[in-house]
């Protein structure tokens, strides 16, 4: 039996990518006598996540070709592995404001026709823990 795309219901396509950094942070905020606020490190997870409907499908039916998150790669390898975190960004390097930055770069670094899709940026210091950042979806 052949099923058509005239018998699939309505919905939203959501895919995602994930990219991998090894990096150092310290937390001096919390004060001298919290573990976080000594400099360690963790082998760190970031995943762009992005979403259209059907009729926002490019050919040959992607939400966005997967090569094309490619500039978010390269930053994340440039700027932030195998770095100090505090060293190199502008801000304390929790996982959920690292979460806000990397949304903030790939909405100003990708076109709209890309960047428009992306509904979260998950960051991950380690396999039990998750922050994310979802941006406010843009209007025309």
């Amino acid at each position: 039996m052949t099923t058509t795309m005239e018998q699939a219901p309505d919905g939203t396509f959501t895919i995602s990518k994930r990219f991998a950094f090894d990096a150092a942070h310290q937390l001096t905020s919390l004060g001298p006598d919290h573990v976080c606020a000594r400099l360690h490190g963790h082998g760190y997870r970031v995943e762009a996540v992005l979403s259209c409907t059907e009729d926002e499908l490019v050919p040959p039916g992607f939400v966005v070709d997967f090569k094309d998150l490619e500039p978010l790669a390269r930053y994340i390898k440039d700027t932030l592995d195998h770095r100090n975190l505090n060293e190199v960004l502008d801000f304390e390097p929790t996982s959920e404001l690292l979460a806000r930055h990397l949304a903030h770069w790939f909405l100003t670094h990708f076109t709209p026709a890309v960047a428009d899709r992306l509904i979260q940026m998950r960051v991950s210091e380690t396999e039990k823990t998750w922050a994310v950042y979802t941006p406010h979806r843009r209007t025309a």
